[in-house]
C-alpha cells in the first residue's frame, strides 16, 4: 500500500495523487503512484523518502525507500527592506487553483456534544414545561375540531332532522370523550353512561335515544346543547389536570 493523504509528508504538503495501470514485465507487476506535494519552506534544497507498506493478518511491514533530494529554484530574488512597494518583482498568477476541502472533525465532534449537553440540560430544565406545553396544544387542537364537527351536524339536524343524522351526532360525540378522559364511551350504552356519570347526562341521552330509537322528532334539540356544555367543562377539567399535573 503506498501512503495517503493521512501520511506525514513534511516538509511537504499532501494536494492529490493518481494511480498509475500496474504493468507487468518478465512476470513482474509494477505498481505506480504519481503524488503532487507543495510545500511552503524556503530552504533551497529539501529531502523527501515515502516508505511502501505491506498488510498482514497481525501486523504490517513497512519497505522504506531511498531518500530523494528536490531542488528549489527561487522565482524572486531577494527584496533588500528598502525597495519601494510599487519596486517590487512580484510575480503575477490569476490562474484558479481549487484547494481540496477538509472537514474538521474534531471540531464537528466537539460542536456536536456541546449542542448535545445543551439540549440534554434545556430538557431537564423545561421538559416538563415543554411537554405540557404540547398536550394542552393537543387538547386544544381536538376540542377544536370536534366542536366544529358537532355544531355542523346540529345545524344539519335543526334544518333537517333524521334519526340517522342524529345517531352520528352521539357516536361523535362518544369518540371524542373516549379520547378526552380515556374511559370506553363508545362500547357504553346511553344507560352505563347515565350510571358513571351520576345523571348529570341523564334526560339529554334519554332524549337522544328517543331520536334514534323511537325515530321521534324532538320538539327542539337542547339534549345536544346540554351534551355539548358538559364536553366543554369535562375539556376544562381536563386543561387544569395537565397544567397543575
Amino acid at each position: 500500500m503506498f501512503p495517503d493523504s493521512t501520511f506525514n509528508f513534511e516538509p511537504f504538503e499532501f494536494q492529490s495523487k493518481r494511480f498509475v495501470p500496474t504493468k507487468t514485465t518478465n512476470n513482474k507487476s509494477y505498481d505506480s503512484v504519481i503524488y503532487t506535494l507543495v510545500s511552503f519552506e524556503i530552504d533551497p534544497v529539501q529531502i523527501i523518502r515515502l516508505p511502501v507498506f505491506q498488510v498482514q493478518k497481525s501486523d504490517s511491514l513497512v519497505y522504506e525507500t531511498n531518500a530523494d533530494t528536490v531542488f528549489f529554484s527561487a522565482l524572486v530574488a531577494e527584496v533588500p527592506d528598502s525597495l519601494a512597494l510599487n519596486q517590487l518583482p512580484l510575480k503575477t498568477n490569476t490562474a484558479y487553483h481549487k484547494v481540496s476541502w477538509i472537514l474538521n472533525y474534531p471540531l464537528l465532534l466537539i460542536g456536536g456534544g456541546i449542542l448535545l449537553l445543551t439540549a440534554i440540560i434545556v430538557w431537564i430544565v423545561f421538559g416538563k414545561r415543554i411537554r405540557k406545553h404540547f398536550a394542552l396544544k393537543r387538547l386544544l387542537k381536538k376540542h377544536s375540531a370536534f366542536i366544529s364537527d358537532f355544531d355542523q351536524i346540529v345545524k344539519t339536524l335543526h334544518q333537517t332532522f333524521h334519526p340517522d343524522v342524529a345517531e352520528k351526532t352521539i357516536t361523535l360525540w362518544k369518540k371524542y370523550m373516549e379520547d378526552l378522559s380515556t374511559r370506553p364511551y363508545t362500547k357504553y350504552t346511553s344507560k352505563e353512561i347515565r350510571e358513571f356519570e351520576k345523571g348529570e347526562l341523564t334526560q339529554a341521552l334519554h332524549a337522544v335515544d328517543r331520536m334514534i330509537y323511537a325515530r321521534m322528532q324532538p320538539e327542539n334539540l337542547s339534549a345536544f346543547d346540554q351534551l355539548k356544555s358538559f364536553t366543554i367543562n369535562q375539556y376544562n377539567q381536563k386543561v387544569q389536570e395537565v397544567k397543575h399535573g
